[in-house]
């Protein structure tokens, strides 16, 4: 029997063909649909959820506000408002925002939805239909070898690497809990795959305003959360990579990935991140900028990688020099925010004291990420 999904639940997975289908239909005139205040109404919505996309902490409600047919549509709304900005950082935001989204209410599916109902062993009706239509051949415990290794790709985690699974008869043994992230993963890279729309220009210019004021928000967080790159905040292990390709030193290919997706996630540009390697022995400006331009999603790649934790860079041998900060820390990005923050502090101090007051201080933990 085809299993058909709820109107609730086509609205919390709009990657489902019943939710695809419906956009369709209601998208056909989409240029009168954003002249009327219903239009309008769905395309600040729309602003909001690619605002909540771009921000730091994320919060996915259960309950639908409206109707599930204006929650598809404002889902549909926000890719194509995405498209208009076509700023591939922001995009990658959106996408991964979707993704862990529908991740976060397939694992609390038991919370939210009436209908649920198990099939498969511990798995709902709900997640073998989303993985039947996202291609996914996958039973109770096992997957095909070969959805295995495309899926698990782009994922760094030692735990998803081939040499540390159990394979029987063509098929690799997984969990409850990694179906549901690979389920995640596949989601991430069909909607990135779709991204960016090619959007008529008369949509974009009415989208313009709001798609404006995301993209200014959008490099204001980003100038929040790195600001002006300062090499002196820079963690032990990206030092010493720094310090080794100065000295003509060839790095190890997981130096150049840690390195490169480091220093791309600070705000530096591919450019620039390829002249770095300018000492190299073997440096070839070409194979550089390419492989630079793979690693950053610039290229032919729709893929933009992240920078390693710091458990992956002890695995690859690069944790040198660890200090005490290193041991508050789990990422590289977090020791670079902290240590920008505590220079921030002891540069305001002689202001401080110079004019006699004492200024309130925000308490702001340092969160492990």
């Amino acid at each position: 029997m085809v299993y058909v999904p709820s109107a609730k639940e086509s609205a919390h997975f709009p990657v489902l063909k019943r939710a695809q289908d419906h956009v369709r239909i209601r998208f056909t005139a989409l240029e009168s649909l954003l002249k009327d205040p219903k239009g309008e109404i769905l395309a600040a919505r729309a602003a909001d959820r690619i605002q909540e996309a771009i921000s730091p902490r994320k919060v996915f409600n259960p309950t639908v506000p409206g109707s599930a047919e204006d929650e598809i549509a404002v889902y549909a709304l926000s890719r194509i408002m995405a498209s208009c900005i076509n700023d591939r950082q922001l995009i990658d935001r959106l996408t991964r925002y979707e993704s862990d989204r529908a991740y976060y209410f397939l694992v609390n599916e038991e919370e939210w939805n009436q209908n649920y109902k198990q099939e498969d062993g511990e798995y709902s009706r709900l997640c073998i239909a989303l993985a039947g239509e996202l291609g996914i051949r996958i039973t109770q415990d096992r997957m095909p070898l070969v959805d295995y290794v495309e899926l698990v790709a782009p994922l760094h985690e030692d735990r998803f690497r081939l040499v540390n699974r159990r394979l029987d008869k063509g098929s690799v043994e997984i969990r409850k809990d990694e179906r549901y992230e690979l389920l995640r993963e596949r989601i991430r890279l069909l909607l990135r795959r779709d991204l960016p729309h090619k959007v008529p220009s008369s949509i974009c210019e009415r989208l313009a305003p709001r798609a404006t004021q995301l993209k200014r928000a959008y490099q204001d967080q980003m100038v929040q959360q790195f600001g002006e790159i300062q090499e002196h905040a820079f963690p032990p292990c990206i030092h010493a990579l720094i310090t080794a390709l100065a000295a003509g030193t060839n790095l190890t290919h997981a130096g150049r990935f840690g390195l490169t997706t480091f220093i791309h996630a600070i705000g530096m540009d591919t450019r620039a991140i390829a002249e770095l390697y300018g000492r190299s022995p073997d440096f070839d400006a070409e194979k550089t900028m390419y492989q630079v331009e793979h690693i950053t999603g610039r290229g032919g790649s729709s893929t933009e990688y992240s920078t390693p934790a710091c458990a992956a860079m002890r695995t690859t041998g690069l944790c040198l020099n660890r200090d005490a900060l290193c041991e508050r820390v789990n990422h590289p990005l977090s020791y670079y925010k902290v240590k920008k923050r505590e220079a921030k502090k002891e540069a305001r101090k002689p202001e401080e004291k110079g004019s006699g007051e004492k200024r309130p201080v925000k308490k702001n933990p340092e969160e492990r990420t």
